[in-house]
């Protein structure tokens, strides 16, 4: 289902940006039926990737007469096109038989094959493989900063309580974005716009790789937030810990290319700022920002 190794593998570049589209499948026209398959990449030198999820079960559930060998085989031959011919992706996207292409863009950023590897299977997994209803997905443990920013929201209040959601303009931790998906944001809070809230804590990172892949992971699920939502607005916040840890540099730039809003955890400035954001989003006045040790 790839196409042919692109130099930019074997050239090893530093920091290359791949563009990302997810691949969703529309059984019938007249009904809202629609399920994530794959992901298409585009690479910098505008060669196009497809990779499917390893279970296509979904498509069967949905349309029991689709030939999902017939699909797999289509949605390659639809990365070969783009390839030769990338003026046609806005054909793809206005919807033009049962493959769709998503029309909110992502990315992934890589520096070698298994890094790219890597990055396209974390998203696939996230967005495209089913659930097995018997076991439990594997998930990211648990921050410390995570943990840091929800008791400083629980400390002003702004905490959603048992029972509450996103309608009660408070902040609703671990919001799902996505159920069918998997995709998740670490907190949510809608007053008009939805604000989407992730965090990545690089403070004496032992598995520096998984954090990397984490950030990229919570890069697309913001990149999908307006479409994903149906929020009339979107305001995308990172915040990250470990700011001057040489391995979060690379990481700051990606979630830089996607939010609209990057915070230090170490930086006073940019803790009250965010404080003052999201204060201004709940009708409330600003407070001091609290010592998170």
């Amino acid at each position: 289902m790839q196409s042919a190794l692109s130099p930019i593998f074997v050239e090893h570049e530093i920091d290359a940006r791949a563009t990302t589209r997810l691949v969703e499948y529309v059984p019938y026209s007249h009904r809202n039926e629609r399920v994530a398959i794959g992901l298409l990449v585009t690479l910098p030198d505008g060669q196009v990737r497809a990779h499917l999820a390893r279970s296509l079960r979904k498509v069967s559930a949905v349309d029991p007469s689709c030939h999902i060998e017939a699909l797999r085989e289509g949605v390659g031959r639809l990365a070969a096109e783009l390839s030769r011919e990338p003026d046609l992706l806005p054909l793809h996207l206005s919807g033009v038989g049962p493959v769709r292409l998503a029309p909110s863009e992502g990315f992934i950023s890589f520096d070698s094959k298994d890094s790219y590897d890597r990055a396209v299977q974390w998203a696939l997994d996230v967005a495209a493989e089913p659930v097995n209803p018997k076991t439990t997905r594997e998930r990211m443990p648990i921050s410390r900063l995570f943990l840091d920013m929800k008791q400083v929201f629980g400390a002003h209040g702004w905490l959603a309580k048992p029972g509450e959601g996103l309608g009660d303009h408070r902040i609703v931790p671990r919001y799902p974005l996505s159920v069918e998906e998997g995709l998740s944001l670490d907190f949510a809070l809608q007053n008009g716009a939805l604000h989407c809230l992730q965090t990545a804590d690089f403070r004496h990172a032992t598995h520096v790789a998984q954090r990397r892949t984490e950030v990229q992971a919570k890069a697309l699920t913001l990149g999908l937030a307006d479409q994903l939502s149906g929020a009339p607005q979107t305001q995308r916040i990172f915040v990250i810990a470990g700011v001057h840890e040489p391995e979060a540099r690379r990481s700051i730039r990606v979630a830089e290319r996607v939010a609209d809003h990057v915070f230090a955890h170490e930086s006073p400035q940019d803790m009250q700022t965010l404080l003052d954001l999201l204060a201004q989003a709940m009708g409330q006045p600003p407070l001091p920002v609290l010592s998170t040790g």
